[in-house]
């Protein structure tokens, strides 16, 4: 028998719309992280994902080229994500009632592991996987899936029986057993292979040594800000009567300060005979970062919602107020590639806003339609930003690990060009202008 898919989406559609409380309700925790794993929130805001952060209802997980990581679920079920992976928790509901409970996600790309918890245990239709090709549904407790080159779809059944429909209808899968799904129309085809997804290595166990006690020395209080002369900041800011500029456009010569914890950037100063400094007035959102603020690659990003910019020169001191000052801070790379051509996606990014005559408004980005495609060979790129405002594509010239266009200003950082930050600002009428900055991981 045929799934009947349209029933199924106005179902989901009535129980998503009969738990509103739930939308943000706490799902899992990361018990381990590796390389770039990021938390993209219902409002399109990313922050990382380090080890013992949580996630919600929601929120999506999105690892990057080198990113892992494994979730605990509130239900005692895990699931463990490989590298260029995107897994959305739509709905998740754990009330410890079967007619309640909620584990509703979604494989957008990449590839994962999972053992399901009490949600599968206690009801086993309120378990859904759903992919691009398939729907998957449990009866046991463990299965694999994977997206393939060619954008087909590996599951392999591990423990138990798990049933994978789509379109043409339903196949069971016992332990041991795999299927390949085409496309959403053809039905899948059993193989011999296994879908080869290994679970991330956990950490390793603390070691303790049994002996003589030896006394610890006094150890130094742990810093909580680091300043730094070598990262590039690139910024863009609107002024009080809607002007836009590019802040910090050269990125020469400057001191930035962050915090260890999170890398969140707290100032920066332009040194000289006229210095300038610009530090938030007000909350900081938005915030994310790839890799340690002391790493050759790290790339940072976030949002100044309120922003002091104070131009010393001489005895002269001028302090000019700015609105949503966007971000990116890194190192730009000294490995850029000069041949070949290369597709970079959305790791994450800043809220884009919209300022103009009427006021404020926060908007999100559409992260599969916000990309670059880069020739490294005639020094050119062209990105695609999709705001919920404008889409903006913009063709740059890149110089040395720097590119800039008529709406994107950013950099290229990492071994081989690994990941990509821009700022950008499109004015839409002469007081309408929007702006934000976005980072990616090459694909």
């Amino acid at each position: 028998m045929k799934p009947d898919f349209h029933l199924n989406a106005v179902l989901l559609a009535t129980l998503a719309a009969a738990c509103p409380l739930q939308a943000h309700a706490l799902a899992g925790v990361a018990q381990f992280t590796a390389g770039e794993v990021n938390v993209r929130q219902a409002d399109g805001r990313t922050i990382a994902l380090a080890k013992g952060g949580n996630i919600d209802s929601g929120q999506a997980i999105v690892t990057g080229g080198t990113g892992r990581a494994q979730v605990k679920f509130t239900d005692g079920g895990l699931i463990s994500l490989q590298p260029n992976t995107e897994f959305k928790i739509a709905n998740y509901v754990d009330q410890n009632d079967p007619k309640e409970d909620r584990f509703l996600v979604d494989l957008l790309r990449g590839g994962m592991r999972a053992i399901t918890g009490l949600i599968g245990k206690r009801n086993r239709d309120n378990y859904k996987l759903t992919t691009t090709t398939a729907t998957i549904g449990i009866r046991g407790s463990g299965f694999k899936v994977g997206y393939n080159p060619d954008g087909s779809l590996g599951i392999s059944s591990e423990l138990d029986k798990i049933e994978v429909c789509n379109q043409s209808g339903c196949i069971g899968l016992v332990a041991g057993e795999s299927v390949k799904v085409v496309d959403s129309t053809t039905p899948p085809v059993r193989t011999s292979g296994m879908v080869k997804n290994d679970m991330p290595k956990p950490p390793e166990k603390e070691i303790i040594v049994i002996g003589e006690r030896q006394p610890i020395p006094p150890q130094p209080p742990a810093p909580k800000e680091l300043t730094f002369t070598d990262i590039t900041v690139l910024g863009v800011a609107t002024d009080s009567s809607n002007n836009a500029f590019n802040e910090l456009g050269t990125g020469g010569g400057l001191s930035s300060t962050f915090e260890v914890n999170g890398a969140k950037m707290l100032k920066v100063n332009k040194p000289g005979a006229i210095s300038t400094t610009w530090a938030p007035t007000g909350a900081a959102v938005g915030v994310g970062f790839m890799g340690g603020v002391s790493d050759p690659d790290f790339l940072g990003w976030g949002s100044w919602v309120q922003t002091s910019k104070e131009v010393v020169n001489g005895g002269s001191t001028t302090v000019t107020p700015l609105q949503y000052f966007h971000y990116i801070a890194g190192r730009p790379t000294s490995q850029m590639p000069t041949t070949g051509t290369a597709t970079y996606i959305f790791a994450g990014g800043t809220s884009p806003t919209r300022i103009n005559g009427g006021g404020t408004t926060v908007g999100t980005i559409n992260a599969a339609n916000t990309n670059l495609s880069v020739n490294f060979g005639a020094g050119s790129l062209t990105a695609n930003i999709d705001t919920s405002f404008v889409v903006i594509s913009d063709t740059a010239s890149i110089v040395g690990a720097s590119f800039s266009g008529t709406y994107v200003n950013g950099f290229f950082t990492g071994a081989g060009a690994a990941r990509a930050g821009l700022t950008f600002k499109k004015s839409l009428t002469v007081s309408d202008v929007v702006t934000g900055a976005v980072v990616f991981t090459k694909q």
